[in-house]
């Protein structure tokens, strides 16, 4: 492993590898932490997205919170901070919806995304390099932004798209 570059979440690694069909290659590899995501089910069928500036496309975009899980810390206990921090969620149920790599190309980033019945919202606690604000929508305009192409962000759309086939909630 050369390490080409370690910043405040991700570290670069350039590595020659062999194949399991013999072939060599260089290999660039992002090693990121294990992430949370959580779809915020409020009031029966509404959905709690957040509108976060992204500066790596330098726009704004809708998303479900998200966020590392810290060292030491179990994935469920992540996802209720970051939904207390993003959202000011108060979070009474959550259930698993998925996990996996989330671009297994170049990136060692896993997920695990969850829905959460919330039962009370207050107020956000954003740290101060995120830019967000947080935007409550129907489930069913929630699922037409998916379609639309609104919602650009794959696991938002995941986390929807799972949750209507789970649930058998109609769109």
């Amino acid at each position: 492993m050369v390490i080409v570059y370690r910043g405040r979440r991700v570290t670069l690694d350039v590595s020659k590898v062999v194949l399991p069909n013999e072939h060599e290659m260089n290999v660039e590899k992002i090693i990121f932490p294990h992430a949370v995501a959580a779809l915020p089910i409020y009031d029966g069928n509404k959905v709690v997205l957040l509108r976060q500036f992204r500066p790596v496309i330098n726009d704004y975009i809708l998303e479900i919170p998200a966020g590392v899980v810290e060292e030491g810390e179990r994935p469920e206990e992540a996802l209720i901070r970051e939904l207390n921090e993003e959202v000011g969620a108060e979070v009474y149920y959550f259930e698993k919806l998925f996990e996996g790599f989330t671009t297994p190309g170049y990136s060692t980033e896993y997920v695990v995304i969850y829905y959460a019945n919330v039962k009370r919202l207050g107020e956000p606690r954003p740290e101060p390099y995120e830019v967000i604000n947080r935007v409550i929508v129907n489930f069913r305009d929630a699922v037409n932004m998916v379609l639309s192409g609104s919602i650009r962000d794959v696991k938002t759309a995941l986390a929807i798209t799972l949750y209507m086939l789970k649930k058998g909630v109609k769109a």
